[in-house]
């Protein structure tokens, strides 16, 4: 694609520029040339990396959107998402708190349309939890973040020198492949044939990761009030409505879910969640959920 070709130019010609420098500095020095969201304190705390949004010219010539994998990204998500997935040198205040790379990208995606949701913002509006995770975790915001694990992958595996080669290698695989791939590193997916065998362990951490952002983000005073924000209730009925809880978790878990099994090519699902993600014995809870393979276009 003539978008993801000059991209890679333009990228190509950061590395030479900072030769001397490692994957982890090019990828946040590129941060810079996103947008200026993705240019603040809070990804500087994220990364370990003090990045100034840049001006001029040249300023947001990395946030398009375009094809990778065949699949609409947003480039400029990808890219500050990658700035947290590479291994940095040393000790930052990052690694000393819960924070992952998971939570600058999918998990922050899904969590913020949470927060969204319940804090009723002034100036967005939403009908419902869904329309806020259409919004605010749209299906290039997936691919992004997808991307960024995998080409992270690439590069702090070794396979890859650079960031441009990285990107490239992945862009000559097919979309449904990097899915599978994710599904099995990042959250140890069994696939067997077309069908994910441990949808329940792989929902249960996506949640939880889910639930430790919103416990992390600056906006997370407005869910003290729930004792366990992760928990599901064992019957669908008892959950309080009133007051945000482990269903809304559940949804937002399983809209990403659905992206994967329908963009993945796998078969649909059913299956009883977990009450509380990594606290197995205490059992599922005792309706199912199910994710269809065409419930995302």
């Amino acid at each position: 694609m003539a978008e993801l070709e000059e991209a890679l130019t333009f990228i190509e010609k950061i590395e030479r520029e900072n030769s001397g420098k490692s994957a982890y500095e090019i990828a946040n020095k590129l941060r810079g040339y996103t947008k200026k969201q993705y240019a603040t304190l809070f990804w500087s705390t994220a990364t370990g990396y003090k990045q100034e949004y840049i001006e001029g010219e040249l300023q947001g010539k990395l946030n398009a959107q375009l094809a990778l994998s065949i699949h609409e990204t947003d480039f400029g998500h990808f890219i500050a998402a990658l700035s947290d997935q590479i291994n940095q040198p040393g000790v930052n205040w990052s690694d000393l708190t819960s924070w992952t790379g998971d939570h600058s990208s999918w998990a922050g995606d899904i969590g913020s349309a949470v927060i969204i949701y319940r804090s009723k913002y002034d100036n967005i509006e939403v009908k419902n939890l869904d329309e806020a995770l259409d919004k605010f975790a749209s299906d290039s915001d997936y691919t992004a973040d997808i991307a960024a694990y995998v080409v992270g992958a690439m590069i702090n595996s070794g396979r890859k020198a650079s960031i441009s080669k990285a990107i490239a290698q992945y862009d000559s695989i097919s979309y449904s492949e990097h899915i599978k791939t994710f599904l099995k590193k990042r959250f140890a997916g069994v696939i067997e044939g077309n069908t994910l065998k441990n949808p329940a362990n792989v929902e249960a951490e996506i949640r939880q990761a889910i639930s430790t952002y919103i416990r992390l983000s600056r906006a997370s005073d407005g869910f003290k009030s729930v004792k366990d924000l992760v928990r599901l209730q064992p019957k669908i009925e008892l959950e309080n409505t009133l007051v945000p809880n482990g269903t809304e978790l559940l949804q937002g878990s399983l809209h990403f879910l659905s992206h994967m099994i329908h963009k993945g090519g796998l078969d649909s699902l059913r299956f009883k969640p977990y009450q509380i993600p990594g606290i197995p014995w205490l059992g599922t809870v005792e309706y199912d959920v199910t994710v269809s393979n065409s419930r995302r276009g």
